[in-house]
Order: C-alpha cells, then structure tokens, then sequence
C-alpha cells in the first residue's frame, strides 16, 4: 500500500499542499486561479505558481487533532482508501473527501480515530468546520463524526419586528444592528425634532405654509409648532 503511495507523480514544490488537496466539483482541469478573488469554496485557498500558474485549492487549517499530516517531501499527500492507497502504520485516513483527506496520527494508547470527518445531508466536512444549513443554523463538525446544530439568534425589536444577526437597521435617524448574543445596537445621534400638523410630519426648524393659506408655521425643538397670526385678506 505504502508503495503505491510513494510512487505517485512527483507534485511541484509550489503547488503543494501542507495539509491534502482538493479538487472535487473544481471544474476540468481540477485547478483554481491564485490570483482570482473567489477561486476556491470556503475552507481552501488557491496554492497556485510563482508565475501565475493556476493551482490547486489547498485545505486552510490543519485536520489532525495529533502534530501534523503524514509528509511526503513536504507535502500531505491525500488517501484514497478505494484506490488502494492507504495510509503508513500509526497513521489513520481523516476527511471523507477522497480528494481532500489525509494521513494523520490515531490517538495514543487507543488507536482509534482521534477526530474524523462528518456527513451531513449528502455534504462532506472536515472535523471543526462550520456551516449553516437550510433552517439558517450554525453547524459544527465535532469529534467523531458527529454534527451539532444550534439555532439561529435573532434580534426582536421594540415594534415587534424580528432581525437577523449581522442585519442593520434604522431606528429614527440612529443606524442599528443584530448582534451575536441577540442584542440590538445603535448609534447614539440626537435626532431631530418631529412636529405634527394636520396630518402631516415637519421637522424641527421646517417652515411650512399655515392652514390658512397665508401663515407661516415653524417646527419647533420642542415638538409644538408656531405660526404667524397675519390678518389675512379674503377679497375687497
């Protein structure tokens, strides 16, 4: 097993990948653009050419919860059990993707699995990933293979209306925001003074045309309005 491991291709320095490769539903050839400003899905970066070269999508975080990745030359070389390629003694296959998984240590004295990779829905994830699935929860790949899901926090707000965390919002002239804890934060700006009159809504400082038709009216800051008192003339 270990032979075929060792006689694969040589993979450039450049294009290695410290901790396994993916390539699944990357497109023909499995390649990424380095210099793209979205080229790989959440989780991986573009490990492309000194010149330009397109490259691999390269795992961001280290999978093993013991030391590193098995390293062939630097780099973790990827297993896949179904080809016959498996890892060396004391080393154990982590991530159910075929193209994305590596070699890494079993845990002392037990030898078994310290984390391994999750399924959820038909999906694929590395231990510790997080994902949000289709009701809007947080998921996290945990040990073992299992999935725990948390609901989403929302933000209720003083007229009843329900926010989502990270959605901003004006209340008056304040800007507002949903927080993680299901707080609701804003600015604190002195917002200027509303004045009714005859159904309609000035602002503190607005001159408008009195009822009367020849009046002037004034919004006033504490929230009155005030209006000239001109004799006005309705014909001769």
């Amino acid at each position: 097993m270990l032979i075929a491991l060792l006689n694969q291709p040589q993979t450039p320095e450049y294009l290695k990948c410290p901790y396994g490769k993916y390539f699944k539903d990357i497109g023909k050839p499995p390649t990424c653009n380095p210099f793209a400003q979205v080229s790989c899905p959440p989780g991986f970066f573009c490990r492309g050419g000194p010149a330009d070269q397109p490259g691999f999508c390269c795992k961001s975080n280290n999978p093993c919860k013991l030391g590193e990745p098995y390293s062939r030359n630097g780099n973790a070389p990827h297993c896949l059990g179904k080809s016959g390629i498996s890892c060396p003694r004391g080393y154990t296959c982590i991530g159910t993707k075929t193209s994305s998984s590596v070699c890494c240590k079993v845990c002392e004295n037990s030898g078994h699995v310290c984390f391994k990779g999750c399924t959820y829905r038909g999906e694929s994830y590395f231990p510790t990933a997080t994902f949000y699935n289709t009701e809007g929860e947080r998921c996290t790949c945990g040990e073992y293979g299992k999935v725990r899901c948390t609901k989403p926090v929302t933000c209720r707000g003083a007229n009843g209306k329900v926010y989502k965390v990270g959605e901003t919002f004006k209340i008056d002239c304040n800007g507002c925001s949903c927080r993680s804890d299901g707080q609701i934060i804003c600015t604190l700006i002195a917002c200027p003074t509303k004045c009714k009159y005859f159904g309609k809504v000035y602002t503190e400082g607005e001159r408008f045309p009195a009822r009367d038709g020849c009046n002037t009216c004034t919004c006033e800051n504490n929230g009155s309005v005030s209006c000239t008192e001109i004799a006005c003339g309705y014909g001769k």
